[in-house]
């Protein structure tokens, strides 16, 4: 409940008036709470059944309109908002977002939240306010943003074509500026630093107004540290007129993440999951990541992206059968209308591109329910290899890799292999080798894979299926890295053994 009588709310207005504050911020010093007030503000405040006629035909009032306001410094004033209007709709049709709404964000100059002070601290002296009455003024008092939003809604709807709502994935952010903010903050500052030896226990820092720009946040700070009579003393109290209003720093528009999921296959032996720069320097033509990403970017319009995946693949290791998880996270993207259809035609034209990568599943529209179980699966599931491995012993008794298919829930400790010790911090860890099967290769599947008549001769080769904790090195596992990874398969056989490749068959991973 309001502590002013119509009369008194009448004096504040009038007030108001009189220092060149514009209606629609004479409304808000009066606690006007009403949306459609500030759409045709000149006449809702003569309607005398709402506002006593605030103004009268004869008021003489043409001046407000001709006139930068005092306390808003023209954001919201009409002439001012047409300008706005008009770069917003230039912007957002070169854009060509399909987002059928928008939010709207307003960055304004740290001078309006003083000058509001400095004129509720004028109100209090010039109407004899008491405390209560201040506060109570105070705490109706709607900040410029709310008003603005209320007051051109319709025209910003008209002029994007689209549907303004509290929460909505297109942002447009307005900042404004204001070519004299640093003088009338600095002096706020420098008579602060000057005067008070401490905040809050901590020596308060001089700052160079001419060097420095203040913080916003330092700003809110003190303004909750700064007494009405120490504001008084360095600030203009009412706020002076100013021959220049804010100016237009910078329209941004931008549409939230959409993130986009499914499973790849890698079928290439040279080619890595993301581009790989060696000193600047690009080492590989291409990778999984620009060959699954740049037909979904191309489509949906995005700015950047990043990739994302359930672990990944060292360069020479293949992706094979169901497909490794990843998730492709479109930054500011145009197109937001993304139908099943549309997914569809993107797997057809990725997976006719390129033979070196496939998308084994369909792709979906992911939400962060999603992004987080991608992220638990990288070390929280189980996941399957078969190694191409070498028994360089002579072989003795072939039946030794019976021993290998008994073994069941193996415990290894591994050091950082050597390979990745430039990277990786040199920690071992625990991993549980959960089952092994393993059998000779056959001659014909020997000479097909080496496409070499001499290579039936050699009978030490043998396959290694593995179903193992997320994060083990499996390469290590095989070969033993010089002793840094205990037991190896090398351990388990007594045998020195090598890995001649690597494939990776399965990820224990609901996905997409």
């Amino acid at each position: 409940m309001s502590l002013f009588s119509p009369e008194e709310e009448e004096n504040v207005f009038n007030f108001l008036k009189k220092r060149n504050c514009c209606i629609r911020c004479c409304l808000r010093y009066i606690g006007v709470r009403t949306p459609e007030s500030y759409n045709d503000p000149e006449l809702s405040v003569k309607n005398v059944e709402i506002f006593l006629g605030y103004l009268q035909p004869d008021s003489g009032c043409e001046y407000i309109f001709k006139q930068h306001c005092v306390l808003c410094l023209g954001i919201l004033q009409n002439e001012t908002q047409k300008s706005i209007l008009e770069k917003i709709e230039n912007i957002l049709d070169s854009a060509n977002y399909d987002s059928k709404t928008f939010t709207c964000a307003l960055t304004i100059p740290i001078s309006i939240h003083l000058r509001e002070r400095s004129m509720l601290i004028a109100l209090s002296k010039e109407l004899n306010l008491s405390s209560i009455s201040l506060n109570s003024l105070e705490y109706k008092l709607y900040n410029v943003k709310q008003i603005w939003k209320w007051s051109f809604a319709t025209a910003l709807e008209n002029a994007t074509k689209k549907l303004m709502q509290t929460a909505s994935p297109l942002l447009i952010e307005i900042i404004f500026s204001y070519l004299h903010e640093k003088e009338e903050y600095s002096q706020l500052f420098n008579y602060y630093n000057q005067t008070m030896k401490r905040i809050d226990g901590k020596y308060c820092q001089k700052r160079n107004a001419n060097s420095e720009t203040i913080s916003r946040k330092s700003m809110e700070t003190l303004m909750t540290k700064i007494t009405n009579e120490q504001f008084e003393n360095s600030f203009d109290v009412p706020p002076k007129q100013s021959e220049k209003c804010v100016d237009l720093q910078d329209i941004l528009c931008t549409h939230n993440s959409i993130f986009i999921g499914g499973r790849y296959n890698k079928f290439s032996r040279s080619l890595s999951q993301t581009p790989w720069f060696v000193n600047g320097e690009r080492k590989m033509e291409s990778s999984v990541q620009d060959l699954l990403c740049a037909p979904i970017v191309k489509a949906l319009k995005a700015q950047s992206i990043k990739f994302l995946s359930s672990g990944r693949e060292d360069v020479d290791v293949r992706n094979i059968y169901d497909g490794r998880p990843f998730a492709i996270e479109l930054l500011n993207p145009k197109v937001s209308n993304i139908t099943d259809e549309l997914l569809a035609n993107l797997v057809t034209i990725i997976n006719q591109t390129t033979s070196l990568v496939k998308i084994t599943s369909h792709l979906k529209v992911l939400d962060r329910t999603d992004l987080q179980r991608l992220k638990e699966g990288e070390n929280a599931k189980t996941k399957f290899y078969r190694a191409l491995c070498i028994y360089r012993d002579p072989l003795k008794d072939p039946s030794v890799l019976d021993n290998l298919n008994k073994l069941k829930e193996i415990e290894i400790i591994q050091k950082t292999p050597i390979r990745v010790l430039h990277r990786r911090p040199l920690t071992p860890r625990i991993r549980i080798i959960h089952e092994i099967r393993s059998r000779w290769m056959e001659p014909k599947e020997i000479k097909s894979l080496f496409h070499d008549k001499d290579a039936v001769c050699i009978p030490n080769y043998f396959i290694l299926d593995v179903k193992v904790q997320a994060g083990t090195y499996v390469k290590e596992f095989v070969h033993g890295d010089f002793g840094r990874t205990k037991p190896s398969v090398c351990d388990l056989l007594n045998a020195e053994v090598d890995i001649v490749a690597l494939d990776v068959t399965g990820i224990a991973l609901e996905w997409p």
